[in-house]
């Protein structure tokens, strides 16, 4: 019996598949490749107020996110963005540094990128890391110049702290300035009252309505507006808790209810006394009836502005008191660096991942051409 041929390797494959691209990456990356710089800095977002106790890391000993790792998140969000590359513009353009005609064809930006082709590419020139456990962010950036490189590092940090102090003052606008506009209403309304009583004790000439109509009624009609008087205090007393009440809770809460019952209660009763003390005042002193009446709703007004102006006042302190609280700040802990040698690219992995490529679809290739071979019947 003949012995069968033995097959011919495949030598124009090997060196097409494997020799040849492995070459023009070394050539590539040893000639022309262009250097690129990495600069680094690290920063980390605090506030004021207290931490949070994490109960979900407690169970489970993993780290959650905080309100500090949330604002990195919108940080790292509005530096992949158009927005960061727009605003950075005035002090370096980074379409004109990256499409720099000294890079190599390969790692540099087109001319003619549209606005979508910049984003994607500075994508890929800044890396931002954030560790759960130490809330500190790790931002990173490539240019190919070691002075831009920190430049971007500079600007990145910068307009990220622009950004936090717009997250902080955005509260102040939501709350703070809410509570100084209803603080300068009821300011105002007390001092209107104040001047409405002063001017009525001018024009009656008398400094105490009160005291001066009680030496001319009669014992029961002073009883009878004593009584009104109180009526109205606690009338006065019931509105201003329900003002308050009602600004944190629903109209339907049992607790609202039952002080709306109260005040529309006791304006019955002042109504009731109204009527009875003007009706037995008539032919006696209707003139100093009236002046008291006057006098007593003027007092009786004050008497609630002047309290809803200090519950007014206690909600703008709690309003400040939670604004300093929710401040934000972010602190750099590693300043920019100024790289002194080029990391990039990588020049003995980028060979070794071209010639793995290589192996792999070299075989990949022999076994298929070996496969035809045995299919036809070559020999």
């Amino acid at each position: 019996m003949s012995r069968p041929k033995k097959r011919t390797p495949f030598p124009w494959l090997f060196l097409l598949l494997v020799v040849v691209p492995t070459l023009l990456a070394t050539v590539y990356y040893y000639r022309y490749a262009s250097n690129q710089y990495v600069s680094e800095a690290h920063f980390i977002i605090q506030n004021t107020s207290g931490a949070k106790v994490d109960v979900l890391g407690a169970l489970t000993g993993l780290p959650g996110a905080t309100g500090g790792t949330s604002d990195s998140m919108i940080i790292s969000d509005y530096l992949w963005s158009a927005d960061f590359i727009k605003d950075i513009k005035p002090e370096l353009d980074l379409r004109t540094h990256y499409s720099n005609p000294s890079i190599d064809e390969y790692a540099r930006l087109d001319v003619k990128a549209s606005q979508e082709d910049l984003v994607e590419y500075w994508q890929k020139m800044i890396e931002v890391e954030h560790d759960l456990t130490s809330g500190i962010s790790t931002l990173k950036i490539t240019a190919f110049d070691a002075e831009t490189s920190k430049k971007l590092v500079a600007l990145a940090l910068k307009q990220s702290e622009v950004l936090v102090n717009k997250l902080s003052s955005s509260l102040r606008t939501d709350s703070l300035q809410l509570a100084e506009k209803e603080a300068i209403a009821a300011q105002q309304e007390v001092n209107t009252l104040r001047e409405q009583l002063t001017a009525f004790r001018k024009q009656q000439d008398i400094l105490d309505p009160g005291s001066q109509t009680n030496a001319r009624i009669e014992r029961e009609e002073t009883a009878r507006l004593t009584r009104l008087s109180e009526l109205q205090t606690q009338l006065s007393q019931a509105e201003a808790e329900l003002t308050q009440i009602s600004s944190f809770m629903q109209p339907e809460a049992m607790k609202v209810k039952t002080l709306q019952s109260r005040v529309n209660s006791l304006r019955q009763q002042v109504a009731k006394e109204q009527s009875v003390s003007v009706a037995q005042s008539k032919g006696q002193n209707t003139q100093a009836a009236s002046q008291l009446a006057q006098y007593a709703e003027l007092q009786s007004r004050l008497g609630f502005a002047e309290q809803l102006y200090t519950a007014k006042q206690t909600t703008l302190e709690q309003a400040r008191l939670e604004l300093e609280r929710k401040q934000r700040y972010l602190t750099v802990t590693v300043q920019p660096n100024l790289p002194d040698e080029a990391i990039k690219p990588e020049k003995i992995p980028g060979i070794l991942t071209v010639l793995l490529l290589s192996f792999l679809f070299w075989g990949i290739g022999s076994l298929s051409v070996a496969a035809i071979r045995d299919h036809v019947g070559w020999v």
